[in-house]
């Protein structure tokens, strides 16, 4: 069988059905194993073999290092999608369903949407019911860089304030080095405490008159702007709820150093007591502080190098060298005479060779 794989793929798979249906899994392993057309495989299962077409694709997907091309990927996850919607579907009717609830399916389908981006996400979002799956598509909103949508669903939707966390952490660290992706964290805290207000491309702001706060917001400060968006966000998230000042300032004192602090503190609610904020204003200010010292020094032992570079220029233009009719250049070794001629810095004398 295996040589005819290689020369006539669609006759083995004509004549495969009776050998699949009762050893799918060596089958399908010789099919991957004789590189037979994966979409000819795909189509002939689908067609004749659904209830195998998931297992061809999972292997596929686990057997190869460079991933399947996006159109068998596509399959394999509206394959799961179809299979939890059916199931979604079920539990609903009986009452039974909870966004915490998770078959083998479901979490198949998590684990390949999380870990491949060669799916359609548009399509799989109009497939996705309104009022469930939640995770589902906050994942997809993370796909797209919809950062703004993706947290609001972790915290609002699915109450999971620690995935909220774990995916800006993601996020971060991918693209730490892009302006965009390190605001991530401050478009959580504005969810955490503008629930009740549509998510603006304006930084949300208020003006204290306490001046604690303005004095660390000028001190906080770093130069520059920083707008607080991510790449793709939308502005039509909208979610209800208290205003979830705990996970703010929890979020703050965990994470201070990736954490614009002139916004946060501008961001934070009118009636913040100070000593709620000791944990992200005390590493925040002797990190500032620190890092001003460290300026000062930098600063310093530029302008001791300025002056010392100076006081050499100095000296070097102070130095006296007598020439007469017998000097010499000395790089030709001619006589100088009534020619002209230069000072090198480290007195050597040129003439002839100059010209």
């Amino acid at each position: 069988m295996a040589p005819l794989c290689r020369s006539d793929p669609m006759l083995v798979l004509e004549s495969s059905l009776y050998v699949l249906e009762r050893n799918p899994s060596d089958t399908i392993e010789l099919f991957l194993s004789e590189n037979v057309p994966a979409d000819l495989v795909n189509s002939y299962l689908k067609q004749h073999a659904p209830n195998l077409q998931s297992t061809y694709l999972e292997l596929m997907l686990s057997m190869s290092k460079t991933g399947i091309n996006p159109n068998l990927q596509n399959e394999l996850v509206q394959l799961y999608l179809s299979e939890v919607l059916d199931w979604y579907k079920i539990l609903k009717d009986e009452g039974n369903w909870t966004e915490k609830t998770y078959s083998p399916t479901r979490n198949k389908l998590i684990c390949t949407l999380e870990n491949n981006s060669g799916y359609n996400t548009d399509t799989l979002l109009k497939n996705l019911p309104q009022d469930a799956l939640f995770e589902e598509r906050a994942i997809m909103y993370g796909k797209m860089n919809q950062h703004l949508r993706a947290l609001s669903l972790y915290v609002h939707k699915l109450h999971m304030p620690e995935r909220a966390v774990a995916y800006c952490d993601r996020v971060y660290e991918e693209g730490a080095q892009q302006p965009s992706k390190a605001n991530i964290y401050f478009n959580l805290l504005q969810i955490y405490l503008n629930p009740r207000k549509k998510l603006s491309r304006k930084l949300f702001q208020w003006h204290h008159s306490t001046l604690e706060f303005r004095g660390l917001a000028l001190l906080l400060s770093p130069s520059g702007t920083d707008n607080g968006r991510s790449d793709g966000d939308t502005d039509d998230v909208t979610d209800g709820g208290p205003i979830m000042l705990n996970e703010a300032l929890e979020l703050l004192s965990q994470r201070w150093d990736r954490i614009n602090g002139a916004q946060a503190l501008r961001s934070l609610p009118r009636d913040t007591k100070l000593q709620d904020l000791v944990s992200f204003l005390e590493p925040l200010l002797r990190n500032s502080s620190e890092h001003r010292r460290n300026y000062m020094v930098i600063k310093n032992l530029i302008l001791r190098a300025n002056l010392q570079v100076k006081e050499d220029l100095y000296k070097r233009r102070q130095a006296v060298v007598k020439i007469d009719g017998d000097s010499m250049c000395s790089l030709c070794h001619k006589r100088i005479a009534n020619s002209a001629f230069a000072i090198y810095p480290n007195g050597d004398i040129g003439a002839f060779c100059m010209l």
